[in-house]
């Protein structure tokens, strides 16, 4: 084992990383290609721009749009009501900034953010197996594995496709790959937690008696810290948890807590405290900011069978490395990476609203156990001649989820029916409705619209709608109810005052939503009697109603 100051990465090293990692990232832009040159022959639909979990990229492309009129302090647009902003979630205000200085839309910059933060991951997954093996081997072996490894979900989707929890296509965080092609936060909190986890691998050798400085690894754990706690807070309890758990075990071990100990997890604990101080502080003063971002996202995890089999093959692999950690709990690495695995697996299954983002970064400990026992226990019982293609073999074999993933959205595009009920695209009269509202009226005007439409107005506009996100609408299963029924003829005048509704979208989506109730035109039908006026898009109408 080396500390991470010592660890020594060859630049040949460094260049096999980012060609792999390149391409990696490049691999994901693949499908966005596909899907905006199969949408530029279109006339009917527009691809609105994100391909993996558009429910959510359509938020942070409506966060990346207020960074980029100049907001510091984060409003949810997906809601009606006005509410003082916070400075939460600033990694998407920032992007706004940045996309309004170099002068890119905010889906330029959250691809690009997305390929930066993919090849800061890889590095730094690379520089954490540098930090645990001295030789080549098991270095590109943990980088390849936890680079494209997933779990057995095609193999659980094969036997049963009704199934819709199966982590490997519904939790991109958990897996390295998956997540470049998500969005940009994952993979840099990601490398961030790889970086800090061989910092402390280095910090807690057993010949190591350091105290925390600039130079060794103090002030790079405080920072990265920082960097983690703005960008996704709740990935800090995993290892925050281990770094407790790992401290007092050596204490009860040694009969006393070392001051060096106590001094090193501060630099991790300390900006975390703050920053947890300071959430609270935020949520408790502006109770419509926790509501929305506390109390009603529903993110929880598959079941204990689903999540172990989401680890599938490489977990399978690592089993005689935990065994071996367990039975010998050997202070130089497997001690630490073996608490990880046992906390963070625990964590993932408390009552928590956000259990699912406590699994980012598990695979970190998993690959790190199946690398120890192919090293240690698998290569020995494989005849020499037929290792090299063992390991081929069983980096293809952890990738097929993976490879899925990154295929399935396009099915949407293929098939426009089912690429509109997934929210992949709209009607193009929509579309055009979205351009005009960007353009014209007051920032934060209210839009009612149809569920799917109002999850992409606050995305593509600075309008705000009664109804758009499950998470991110105040008192969502509420609003989407009365949105409903008003496009089903029902509470015609009132929904549109309580909210101060100025714009009311009436396009195809809208029409479905009262299609063969009795009287469902009934409130759009005096829309133009109170509407100043009334502007056309293909098929889709938009009223602006009078002050």
């Amino acid at each position: 084992m080396q500390s991470l100051k010592t660890t020594h990465i060859s630049s040949a090293e460094w260049r096999w990383v980012f060609v792999i990692g390149g391409i990696l990232a490049a691999l994901t832009l693949v499908p966005y290609a596909w899907a905006l040159a199969a949408n530029a022959g279109s006339a009917d639909w527009q691809f609105m721009g994100i391909l993996a979990n558009p429910q959510d990229g359509a938020s942070y492309l409506a966060k990346i749009g207020q960074g980029m009129r100049g907001a510091w302090l984060l409003h949810f647009a997906h809601t009606p009501e006005p509410h003082t902003g916070a400075a939460i979630q600033l990694f998407y205000l920032m992007l706004g900034h940045l996309a309004r200085l170099i002068g890119v839309s905010n889906l330029v910059i959250f691809h690009l953010a997305r390929v930066l933060a993919t090849l800061f991951m890889f590095s730094a997954l690379y520089q954490f197996g540098a930090t645990v093996w001295t030789r080549l081997r098991p270095r590109r072996m943990f980088f390849a594995l936890i680079a494209l490894g997933s779990g057995l979900g095609w193999l659980v989707l094969l036997a049963n496709s009704a199934l819709k929890d199966v982590p490997d296509f519904t939790v991109p965080e958990a897996y390295p790959f998956y997540s470049a092609y998500a969005n940009p936060h994952f993979p840099l909190t990601i490398g961030c937690l790889a970086l800090i986890a061989g910092i402390y691998l280095g910090v807690f050798r057993i010949d190591n008696d350091s105290e925390p400085s600039a130079v060794n690894g103090g002030l790079g754990v405080l920072l990265l810290t920082l960097v983690v706690a703005f960008v996704l807070p709740q990935a800090l309890i995993p290892f925050g948890g281990t770094l407790a758990a790992y401290v007092l075990l050596r204490g009860i071990r040694r009969r006393a807590i070392s001051a060096s100990d106590l001094r090193w997890t501060a630099m991790y604990f300390l900006p975390a405290a703050l920053m947890g101080l300071y959430y609270y502080v935020v949520l408790h003063y502006n109770p419509i900011m926790d509501r929305i971002w506390n109390g009603q996202v529903a993110a929880e995890s598959a079941s204990p069978l689903l999540v172990l089999t989401g680890y599938g093959l490489l977990l399978l692999v690592a089993i005689p490395g935990l065994v071996r950690a367990f039975m010998r709990f050997e202070a130089d690495g497997d001690q630490l990476m073996l608490i990880w695995f046992v906390v963070n697996l625990l964590l993932v299954f408390l009552p928590f609203n956000q259990q699912r983002r406590l699994m980012i970064g598990l695979i970190i400990p998993i690959t790190f156990f199946a690398v120890r026992s192919l090293e240690d226990f698998w290569l020995n019982r494989i005849p020499q001649r037929t290792r090299g293609l063992a390991q081929v073999l069983l980096i293809v074999l952890v990738a097929p989820s993976n490879v899925l993933a990154l295929g399935i959205p396009l099915f949407g595009l293929v098939n426009p029916e089912a690429g509109l009920s997934q929210r992949l695209m709209v009607e193009r009269g929509y579309w055009e409705a979205m351009n005009w509202l960007a353009d014209n009226g007051k920032p934060d005007d209210v839009v009612l619209a149809g569920p799917n439409i109002g999850l992409w107005i606050p995305a593509w506009s600075s309008k705000r709608v009664v109804y758009g996100h499950p998470w991110e609408t105040l008192d969502a299963d509420v609003k989407r109810a009365q949105v409903q029924a008003w496009y089903s003829g029902e509470n015609c005048d009132d929904l549109l005052a309580r909210y101060h509704v100025r714009y009311v979208v009436l396009g195809p989506q809208e029409r479905a939503l009262g299609d063969g109730l009795p009287g469902s035109d009934r409130c759009y039908a005096d829309l133009a009697a109170s509407s100043s006026r009334v502007l056309e898009f293909t098929d889709v109408s938009l009223f602006e109603l009078t002050n």
